[in-house]
């Protein structure tokens, strides 16, 4: 990857894992707090800390590197662009941190279009940043990390909460067939994480958000091994299926 408004590939990727870790003492203190939720429409809810973490992201990043960003709270800063921007989901996995379930994170991507360039994922509850991407590498809390092979049995997916939910359920009754087990984490940003990790072997899942997805997929590209099917939908919706190893189950 070439220097991006005069930075390296390298510095890039500490930025993002930077920042992705600033918010800890949000996320943290928000979750012992409980504070009531700002909406909770269907399926959807959105916490305080949803646009506090974003917040403090964007001045993190906007103090160091002057490129737009695309966040899941604020939309677009700095002019919708197909060129190296920024892509933040600053709490993935909101219903669970709301219910005092610890797994939830926070995400951040470098991209270009729909291509990720580069990610970091940050998990508070273990203390655990994921960065790297395509030819850059994979690194757990800045050591380099080489995940062992796959063994193609554990399938994390999800329920989006805008899915069509007999779509959801047709797909799921498919990958039962494929897979030996399936979880479903809550947190899209962790599960790729994991699958990067190599804790989990592959990822699927019908109509999820491009933020929530962006720094996994980058993360996943980085590991070797890895089948990655990512078809965008309306808006900034897109269906994923990853795997490490092998190839893309049906379903």
């Amino acid at each position: 990857m070439q220097d991006i408004a005069g930075h390296t590939a390298a510095s890039l990727l500490s930025l993002a894992g930077d920042a992705a870790r600033c918010t800890r003492d949000i996320l943290v203190t928000g979750r012992q707090r409980r504070a009531d939720p700002l909406a909770q429409l269907g399926r959807d809810i959105k916490l305080p800390e949803d646009g506090e973490s974003e917040r403090r992201i964007r001045e993190f990043l906007a103090s160091r590197a002057a490129l737009p960003v695309l966040g899941e709270e604020q939309g677009w800063s700095g002019g919708e662009s197909a060129s190296p921007h920024w892509v933040v989901d600053p709490l993935d996995g909101s219903f669970n941190f709301f219910r005092g379930i610890p797994l939830y994170a926070v995400s951040v991507a470098l991209c270009a279009g729909r291509t990720p360039l580069l990610g970091a994922i940050y998990d508070p509850e273990r203390d655990e940043l994921l960065s790297g991407g395509p030819g850059l590498g994979l690194f757990l809390n800045g050591t380099a990390l080489r995940p062992p092979p796959s063994p193609q049995q554990l399938l994390a997916t999800g329920f989006p909460s805008y899915a069509d939910p007999v779509v959801v359920c047709d797909r799921l009754a498919a990958q039962t067939r494929e897979w030996k087990k399936i979880r479903m984490l809550g947190s899209a940003a962790l599960s790729l994480a994991w699958v990067a990790m190599g804790r989990l072997d592959g990822y699927a899942e019908t109509n999820i958000m491009w933020w929530d997805v962006a720094a996994g997929l980058a993360l996943v590209g980085a590991a070797e091994g890895a089948a990655i099917q990512a078809t965008p939908l309306a808006g900034d919706a897109m269906d994923i299926s990853v795997t490490r190893g092998g190839l893309v189950p049906a379903g």
